[in-house]
């Protein structure tokens, strides 16, 4: 019984969800992936139009040793509205509107929530594109499953 509740506490931990997602069910980390992915967007490609996030594709979320490593896929298509005009409540995604595809992976640090060293996000129109991003994320992974340095040695001294 007590390996069921181990391999069941051990589930726990890992939270990943496919297919469509509600926004409003994105943990804290995922909503802040979801806010650096939106910024990542507009800065590398600055439009005049506002973008709405219309869907979430794909959330995955995993306590690692080195920290809590994110990945999101998520669709944004253009709106009515100006960018400047983001906050107003008639902005409404365009019919025939741009859309695009963003795949982020995230490593946060545990606690504070801040971005480790290595991120990838990445959107494009075209799908073809969001598969060779796949590698990019398992290395942040990677780097989050790797302990945070310091941590080993402390843990040599105390034996």
């Amino acid at each position: 019984m007590s390996r069921t509740w181990c391999l069941l506490g051990a589930m726990g931990f890992i939270l990943a969800v496919t297919g469509r997602v509600p926004m409003s069910e994105l943990s804290g980390p995922q909503n802040k992936a979801m806010s650096l992915t939106t910024e990542n967007f507009y800065e590398t490609y600055r439009p005049r139009n506002h973008f709405i996030v219309t869907s979430v594709l794909g959330a995955t979320q995993e306590d690692l040793d080195g920290g809590i490593y994110v990945q999101l896929h998520l669709k944004q298509k253009q709106s009515n509205c100006r960018r400047r005009d983001s906050l107003r409540k008639e902005c409404k995604p365009l019919r025939n509107g741009a859309e695009f595809s963003c795949i982020s992976c995230f490593s946060f640090h545990y606690h504070s929530h801040d971005v480790m060293s290595k991120s990838v996000s990445h959107c494009a129109q075209n799908l073809e594109l969001t598969g060779r991003w796949d590698t990019q994320c398992r290395e942040v992974r990677d780097e989050a499953l790797r302990p945070m340095s310091g941590v080993y040695s402390f843990l040599l001294s105390e034996n």
